[in-house]
């Protein structure tokens, strides 16, 4: 539904007409990325009821001392680290907004300043939607389906795009605005250890549910967040290690001897992994 004749009036609203939306930063062990995250955003957002929260997990006494030095509303600081998904937990427990913005550490804001004003009033104005991506998957927005309450079109993304013949999902770890209710509704993020686990259970609980709804803004999809260049835990992790290792070789064996090999060695990396002997 086409128009913006519920759109606020950016000029006259006072803050406390604004819902609150609480910036929710997700960190461990990278503070001089945390930091400039931090910044970057405070600078490139112009939205006048905001609230900052710091969830770090686990980085240790020196990292979260120099944590406290960066301007925040919140610090929720886990005395030990637990794996993303209890750290997503712990910042969302801590969150007052109406809506919640998920930023990890290693995501640099660049504007434009009114990008949130522009989404909050569309959520506003569309309350079956429950999240704003910024960046993620290249999911096709419905053009025939531009949502009120905002200057900038937003357009739903009612299905996901395909990679490799497979669906990929709607829900993104990556910067987006998700409302509170929505996020209750599909409730917490599990306990995993496995930064991979945590992270699908959630993708795959949001795309078995139907209550709420995906949209984008193509002005700021992939503009508006862009990557710090901070190095991945993933690509650290034994099973990443490994996986780089043995890739030039799969040229030249037999597919079934790769499908076979990759499974038992991932077997064999995943019982590792649990005795905590790698990880």
């Amino acid at each position: 539904m086409k128009g913006n004749s519920e759109c606020y009036d950016r000029n006259h609203m006072e803050a406390s007409q604004w819902p609150r939306v609480s910036a929710l930063f997700i960190t461990y062990k990278r503070f001089e990325h945390l930091e400039r995250a931090v910044f970057a955003f405070r600078k490139n957002t112009d939205y006048p009821n905001l609230e900052v929260v710091i969830a770090d997990d686990g980085s240790g006494t020196e990292i979260q001392d120099q944590i406290r030095g960066v301007p925040a509303d919140v610090y929720a600081l886990s005395p030990a680290n637990q794996g993303l998904g209890p750290n997503n937990n712990q910042g969302l427990s801590h969150c007052r907004g109406k809506y919640i913005l998920m930023i990890q550490d290693d995501w640099l804001c660049s504007g434009p300043a009114d990008y949130l004003r522009q989404s909050v009033s569309v959520m506003e104005a569309n309350p079956s939607l429950g999240i704003i991506n910024y960046c993620g998957a290249d999911h096709p927005p419905d053009l025939s389906r531009q949502l009120t309450g905002s200057s900038e079109p937003c357009y739903l993304t009612p299905r996901a795009t395909e990679a490799l013949g497979k669906p990929e999902f709607l829900y993104s770890d990556q910067p987006h605005l998700i409302s509170r209710e929505a996020q209750d509704f599909i409730g917490p993020y599990i306990y995993h250890r496995q930064i991979e686990n945590s992270e699908d259970d959630y993708r795959r609980r949001w795309a078995a549910q139907s209550k709420y709804a995906v949209a984008v803004f193509p002005a700021y999809y992939g503009r508006t967040f862009t990557e710090s260049g901070a190095k991945s835990f993933r690509a650290s992790r034994a099973r990443y290690r490994v996986g780089n290792i043995l890739q030039p070789l799969k040229p030249y064996l037999p597919a079934r001897l790769v499908k076979i090999g990759k499974v038992a060695v991932m077997r064999t990396i995943y019982g590792l992994e649990k005795l905590r002997l790698v990880r």
